[in-house]
């Protein structure tokens, strides 16, 4: 496949799994490789799932009652893998921001890894539980009683190393996945720099008290 060494790197079903087993499952029906230009629909939830992972460009992912932004995709990130076998009540959908190159895996593929290697299992498993975590940081962020509690919330989920988190989104876009105004989002980081709890640079955030 073409794109085999990305998907060893990258897809977090591979992880731990025996490089021959992942030649073995890479031969298994139900992949393919999809082009999407800006604005295009890559996903909905009302539709047959599929777990897709970006090659390159960019993607969001958005709530379909309001088109609040619920994540932004880039290279290597991964969606569809909380729906694969059951359709939500909720809908959100998945559409290109940029071109973008995207490999799918449909559910029969996944079924057909996980009966092939118990880590599949163990990873798809230790993913969800992932994703669990960072829906639940997202109601704290939306239920909480001011705008720095929702945005302290809200950098908590986020990946950081040595508890330095790098923005990849603009402030604006920000607010708006955390449902504050851009004005309230200002003020809210000036409070929580004020108090010492992050230190902003540019695009990185510092979390102070973790």
């Amino acid at each position: 496949m073409k794109y085999k060494s990305f998907l060893k790197e990258n897809f977090f079903l591979f992880s731990s799994v025996n490089e021959q087993k992942i030649d073995q499952m890479l031969l298994f029906d139900g992949i393919s490789i999809e082009e999407y230009a800006p604005q295009d629909i890559l996903q909905s939830s009302k539709t047959q799932g599929k777990i897709g992972i970006i090659i390159k460009g960019n993607a969001i992912i958005r709530s379909g009652d309001d088109g609040v932004i619920i994540r932004k995709l880039t290279s290597k990130d991964t969606y569809g893998a909380a729906c694969l076998f059951d359709k939500p009540t909720y809908l959100t959908y998945v559409s290109a921001v940029s071109n973008c190159s995207v490999i799918t895996f449909n559910k029969d593929f996944i079924e057909k890894c996980i009966a092939y290697d118990e880590n599949v299992a163990k990873n798809y498993i230790s993913f969800l539980a992932k994703r669990i975590s960072f829906l639940n940081s997202k109601i704290n962020s939306y239920t909480a009683k001011n705008a720095e509690n929702k945005l302290y919330a809200y950098l908590l989920q986020l990946p950081r190393n040595d508890n330095v988190i790098e923005l990849k989104v603009s402030l604006s876009t920000l607010a708006k996945m955390i449902g504050i105004g851009r004005a309230s989002l200002y003020r809210a980081l000036e409070k929580l720099e004020n108090n010492g709890t992050i230190t902003k640079q540019d695009k990185k955030i510092i979390l102070n008290e973790v």
